[in-house]
């Protein structure tokens, strides 16, 4: 299939994938964000308030595995147009539930992890169908800010609302926002996918280069099922300290809610800069497993440090290490759902990669939510948590250890 030509297209394609992406975030983790508000509000505890969470993550993960491997199929214009309305729509909804009735919350979020599931695999396969080889590495730069930005927006809106006791306009904002980017690309879509000679991608008819039969070799398989474990923790490790460091920090140092909120913006930001420093290092060194594997090794020994910090109740070193911590799965993160799904063009359906791994992502993020928030009831304290996260640093290390021995002595036999 013929590639975008024009730079004015090329630009305004990445532009509004990364638009669409960013927006649909600022309706999916308003809720994390708002978290401490509504536990108040809602008089409930963390393993209640996680519940939503899981809800929403497992939706998501389990249709994203759905949607990589349909994507193909998809009329792209109208599927991404539908999702954000959608999502818009439950978003909208939210602030009028009575607090009796708070269990009605985690049915709406698992419908809007489900529609906003879309999104990702969809956006890549145009993305990998519409630019030329030669723009992969610019793409994987530009739509790896699309969580960082998404989640900074509304982190940073909410601790406003948090402020002025108006947290439910975590919910309107983007139930106003969305729409307007959702007809926008509607407008615009036909302009940025102009391709002469080409099939029109709206139609839904797949395109040429790639077989929807690609046969998968045997090393590719066991590189997928590495990272699908890698996705896991990944999501654990991300999802888990972006929405519980405002807890952690209220609970550890007794900080107000909004002051929590601030510190965590700090850890979308990192993740921007671990967007470009895992690009830059994925160039470097090619093997996933030695990729994944020394990533994980430091962001375990961040855990780790983060431990001993909280332990001596040294506020400044703990937030850094969760920081530090948040760079590392975010730049892990970035890796499985966008650098290595692009570099896949040609070969085999980047859509479908993309879905099923970031389909297990959150995997890790359904953990995270009510599975930590549960740890940390039964255990009484956040310690628990980390030892947690640690041994699960701890699983990467030594499977991507496994994985190059056995190459090594492949090669030397």
């Amino acid at each position: 299939m013929d590639t975008l030509k024009n730079k004015k297209n090329t630009k305004l394609l990445l532009f509004m994938c990364w638009l669409v992406y960013s927006t649909s975030y600022i309706g999916k983790v308003n809720f994390s964000a708002s978290k401490l508000s509504v536990m108040s509000y809602f008089n409930i505890n963390e393993s209640e308030i996680g519940l939503v969470g899981t809800f929403f993550f497992f939706a998501y993960g389990i249709f994203m595995v759905v949607n990589g491997i349909l994507c193909k199929k998809y009329n792209v214009k109208y599927m991404v147009f539908t999702a954000l309305m959608v999502s818009s729509a439950i978003n909208l909804t939210i602030p009028f539930i009575p607090k009796d009735y708070f269990y009605i919350i985690k049915y709406l979020w698992l419908l809007n992890g489900a529609v906003l599931s879309i999104l990702w695999p969809t956006l890549i396969r145009l993305i990998s169908e519409l630019l030329p080889t030669n723009k992969m590495s610019t793409a994987s730069k530009v739509m790896g800010t699309t969580v960082a930005t998404g989640t900074f927006i509304i982190y940073g809106l909410s601790a406003v609302y948090s402020k002025l006791n108006i947290f439910k306009f975590s919910f309107f904002t983007p139930a106003i926002i969305v729409p307007i980017v959702a007809f926008l690309w509607l407008i615009l879509y036909n302009r940025f996918t102009d391709i002469s000679k080409s099939e029109d991608l709206a139609t839904g008819q797949p395109e040429n280069t790639v077989s929807n039969k690609t046969k998968i070799s045997r090393n590719l398989l066991i590189i997928i099922i590495f990272l699908a474990v890698c996705a896991i923790v990944t999501n654990l490790m991300k999802d888990g300290l972006i929405g519980w460091v405002p807890k952690i920090l209220k609970d550890s140092y007794n900080l107000p809610d909004y002051v929590s909120i601030l510190m965590t913006l700090m850890l979308p930001l990192v993740a921007v800069l671990a967007n470009f420093f895992s690009v830059s290092l994925s160039g470097k060194i090619k093997n996933p497993m030695l990729f994944e594997g020394g990533l994980f090794l430091f962001g375990g020994l961040m855990i780790l440090g983060n431990i001993f910090a909280l332990a001596t109740k040294a506020m400044i070193p703990s937030f850094l290490m969760m920081t530090m911590a948040t760079f590392i799965a975010s730049g892990s993160n970035n890796f499985i759902t966008s650098i290595y799904p692009l570099s896949m063009k040609g070969k085999i359906n980047s859509g479908l990669i993309a879905g099923v791994l970031n389909g297990f992502c959150y995997l890790g993020s359904t953990i995270s939510d009510y599975g930590l928030g549960t740890v940390k009831v039964m255990a009484g304290s956040w310690h628990a948590v980390f030892y947690v996260l640690l041994s699960a640093c701890g699983i990467v290390c030594l499977f991507a250890t496994a994985l190059l021995v056995i190459n090594i002595k492949k090669y030397k036999e």
